[in-house]
């Protein structure tokens, strides 16, 4: 079972959701989360910097680990490539741990403070809606895909913690939150337009450019309306849970730095 990929998984093999396996895991990267919070505020910049590229590192590492396994047992094909939302995560997080020591004002330095927006959302919140609701429950959990889709996105989430306490620590708070869902948005924006171009072209779904998931709630709304009304409604959805969670983030964060 652990090398088997979907096309070969008997019937009935899946787990259900909130199963306590599942419930174990979600427990086990909330707690390392919040540890790591307050672990992290205890650093120095330069211990800081080492556990963001180890961690950092890990979660590109778990990412090869999974892209390459699948290649090597013949089923990595153009709906396996890591162009989902959370597969970009895993690469853009290394990027972001090992330019966490460039100059300021160099180019290092501005790409690690775009990516650190592009982490934060939607990277964490990404993860996050991903360990709740893993669409890889259809694996038994000793499976390769299982194990690293909790390993990959429970890690993504541990290596948010460290965003959230250098929001909380920086000197102009509402500066940064207007710099961050900026480029949040700039990427969000830039993203769709590559991706549905490339579904265009391939045939593929990635970012549900090309329509809704079988199990969406917009499926209803594409089959009555069509693709123009449910592109609408996806994005304006899409716009109001990032400005939701940017809101939420001036209400927790900022009155965080109190504590700090």
């Amino acid at each position: 079972m652990f090398w088997l990929h979907e096309e070969d998984l008997p019937d009935s093999i899946g787990n259900e959701l909130f199963c306590a396996v599942h419930l174990v895991y979600i427990a086990v990267f909330l707690a390392l989360f919040f540890a790591y919070i307050f672990l992290y505020r205890k650093l120095d910049e330069d211990r800081r910097a080492r556990a963001d590229r180890i961690l950092g590192s890990a979660v590109f590492f778990f990412g090869l680990c999974e892209y390459g396994i699948t290649a090597l047992i013949g089923h990595f094909t153009i709906y396996t490539l890591p162009l989902h939302v959370c597969s970009l995560m895993f690469l853009l997080t290394v990027l972001h741990a090992w330019t966490n020591r460039a100059r300021s004002g160099s180019f290092g330095a501005k790409l690690h403070g775009f990516l650190s927006a592009i982490l934060f959302h939607p990277g964490i919140l990404g993860s996050l809606a991903a360990l709740l609701f893993p669409d890889w429950l259809n694996y038994p959990f000793w499976n390769y895909l299982s194990i690293s889709g909790f390993l990959l996105h429970g890690f993504l989430l541990v290596y948010g913690a460290s965003l959230l306490v250098k929001i909380a620590e920086a000197p102009d708070p509402k500066t940064l939150l207007l710099h961050d869902l900026r480029d949040s948005i700039l990427f969000l924006s830039a993203g769709a337009i590559a991706i549905l171009l490339f579904d265009r072209v391939t045939g593929a779904n990635y970012w549900f450019m090309a329509g809704p998931g079988s199990d969406s709630p917009f499926t209803g709304l594409y089959l009555h309306s069509g693709y123009g009304v449910y592109l609408l409604a996806y994005l304006l959805t899409a716009l109001f849970i990032t400005g939701l969670w940017y809101v939420l983030r001036r209400c927790l964060l900022f009155r965080a730095r109190k504590d700090l």
